[in-house]
């Protein structure tokens, strides 16, 4: 198996880390489809608000492109349907109700072919789990990856060992990764942390390791080692967690919404690591008083929300601080933007090798031809995340590199 050590990124801290024990199913009152997760997407609604929904039922299809379906990952009520601007999806809540109880029969799904595997993930809610390289978006019902990357690598103690998560769900696991490998004709790369391999290498299986920074955990660090991509030629990644509820779905005809959060970090009462389902209100997880401190996601790449995003596995808790008085000479850093000062931080801050500044001013002037010509073709919000907050003018770009990618992927369309 080979392995890849990645020096460059920022290190893990160990404080808040959870046990890596599962301490039960958390009851959660409301769960939500945000929009911030789909950009750009526009939703034609299939339920009406306050209309009753069953989980694993047709909440959405994308305007665009109808076959993709956006299923419901409880059951229980439409409690809003909230459109953005120019129609895209903002957010699609619904308030669970634990006294209906859905039909539990179980019927396998026949794999007969790979069209055949494509429609059932279409229709089934299981193909939005896939975000394309480059752009981050979900992919197009005919699009065919030049590979596939399964990220199960644990390079963070505050997240959930995926060792921990696949304990009893190994052979699921493994029957889901078989059938990524009919939507490709290249490889399906499983990245994990060193160990015993997930998957035993097969012509288009290849487990692969990564250790050391926070970087290593990234998917797009994992594209960086192993594969190249272009406007033309693309990958798709995916979470571990999503390959289990694939090969659920195979296997039961069932849409698995369970996932294993992380509930973890220095301002956490009790770290721990909790049953729940996609998109959950963050409050009902939270302990009293944690949840005004709470991010979702990671303490690196997390932001202030009241859901859990559909790619999220993390609630990081903050520390409770106090605030400070503002001096004089310290007022134009709480108050506006400062310059871009170049440092070694930033030299380093990223784990594929690009130029970070030059990247940097590229998109702070939305120069998206150099910015391609740098790399951030292979980067999506969660990779650049280190160099907004390392970075002196206190930009956010995440955002500003979403807006070059969107300008990008127009250009290539």
């Amino acid at each position: 198996m080979r392995h890849f050590e990645i020096k460059r990124g920022e290190w893990p801290s160990n404080a808040g880390a959870p046990a890596q024990r599962i301490n039960g199913q958390i009851a959660v009152g409301s769960a939500a489809f945000l929009g911030r997760d789909m950009p750009g997407l526009r939703p034609v609604f299939e339920v009406k608000q306050g209309e009753q929904v069953e989980i694993g039922q047709t909440l959405f299809t994308d305007r665009k492109h109808p076959e993709i379906a956006f299923v419901s990952p409880v059951t229980g009520r439409v409690s809003t349907l909230a459109y953005g601007a120019r129609k895209t999806l903002s957010a699609c809540i619904l308030e669970v109700d634990d006294t209906v109880q859905a039909d539990p029969a179980s019927v396998p799904i026949e794999a007969a072919s790979a069209a055949s595997i494509r429609e059932t993930l279409l229709a089934r809610g299981m193909w939005i789990a896939f975000r394309t390289r480059p752009f981050g978006k979900t992919p197009t019902p005919d699009a065919k990856p030049t590979a596939i990357f399964v990220n199960a690598c644990h390079a963070s103690p505050l997240a959930a060992d995926p060792r921990l998560v696949l304990e009893d769900r190994m052979a699921t696991f493994r029957h889901g990764v078989s059938l990524l490998t009919r939507l490709t004709e290249g490889k399906v790369y499983v990245c994990q942390s060193p160990g015993d391999a997930f998957c035993a290498e097969e012509e288009q299986i290849e487990p692969v390791s990564f250790s050391g920074t926070i970087a290593a955990g990234l998917a797009g660090t994992h594209v960086d080692r192993l594969c190249r991509i272009s406007a033309t030629e693309k990958v798709w990644t995916i979470s571990y967690q999503d390959v289990i509820a694939i090969g659920h779905l195979f296997e039961t005809g069932q849409y698995l919404a369970e996932r294993v959060v992380s509930v973890a970090g220095v301002g956490a009462a009790r770290p721990r690591l909790v049953r729940t389902c996609l998109g959950a209100n963050i409050a009902d997880i939270c302990d009293a008083g944690e949840g005004s401190r709470a991010l979702a996601g990671d303490p690196y790449t997390g932001h202030a929300a009241t859901y859990l995003g559909r790619f999220h596995a993390q609630i990081s808790v903050n520390a409770k601080t106090t605030p400070k008085p503002i001096r004089t000479w310290t007022l134009r850093k709480h108050t506006g933007l400062s310059a871009l000062v170049p440092t070694g931080a930033l030299d380093h801050a990223l784990a594929p090798d690009i130029l970070a500044v030059p990247l940097l001013r590229a998109l702070s002037i939305g120069d998206s031809e150099t910015a391609a010509r740098l790399g951030c073709l292979g980067l999506i919000e969660e990779d650049v995340a280190t160099l907004s907050r390392r970075c002196t003018s206190g930009t956010n770009y995440g955002a500003l590199l979403r807006l070059v990618l969107d300008d990008l992927m127009e250009a290539a369309a």
